[in-house]
């Protein structure tokens, strides 16, 4: 009982002399800890229902940051899974928090990314703004995007890749994003 009261007295002190220094058995959630405060922010204004498109925390990273739409802000992309249907996608978050875009996870994918509604991937990286893709797959007239012709990048850019297989990108240009496969 001795033993007790002066551990007791020990915490007490400890916690007026260090507020700082967790005293209770229940520390910080890790996995709160570690969500992107930009995904903060659209979950309390609203923009994203975590309980609809759940983030997907089995891929590592779950989520990229990068300047997707060249204002000159930090953007976020992460994968989630539509609560309803179970399928992936990935979700883009400009950081300007006007509307959240969900590619796959049940919903279409961007422009010339075909009729799938679903988005899988091994591995995904961002591409840095004057990345020249030596072979780009697809015709997209619109962006200049050619089948075979050099592209280059004017924005960072999310690449999506099945590691030894191909791989593809979400590229933001003329006010949406649009797909092509930029390894086959």
């Amino acid at each position: 009982m001795a033993v007790a009261v002066l551990l007791g007295t020990v915490v007490s002190a400890v916690s007026i002399a260090y507020p700082q220094v967790r005293t209770s058995a229940s520390p910080q959630d890790p996995v709160q800890a570690n969500v992107p405060f930009l995904l903060r922010q659209a979950e309390e204004h609203g923009i994203y229902d975590g309980e609809l498109f759940p983030v997907v925390r089995e891929v590592n990273p779950y989520y990229l940051r990068g300047d997707f739409d060249g204002d000159g802000g930090t953007d976020l992309a992460f994968w989630v899974e539509d609560s309803e249907r179970h399928t992936r996608g990935v979700a883009i978050l400009h950081a300007t928090l006007d509307t959240l875009r969900v590619y796959g996870a049940g919903r279409p994918r961007p422009s010339g990314g075909g009729s799938r509604t679903e988005v899988s991937a091994g591995t995904w990286r961002v591409l840095p703004a004057g990345h020249v893709e030596s072979h780009p797959y697809g015709n997209i007239p619109e962006i200049g995007v050619t089948d075979g012709v050099p592209f280059t990048f004017e924005r960072e850019t999310l690449e999506l890749v099945h590691p030894g297989k191909s791989a593809f990108v979400f590229y933001w240009a003329k006010g949406r994003y649009w797909e092509f496969w930029t390894a086959d």
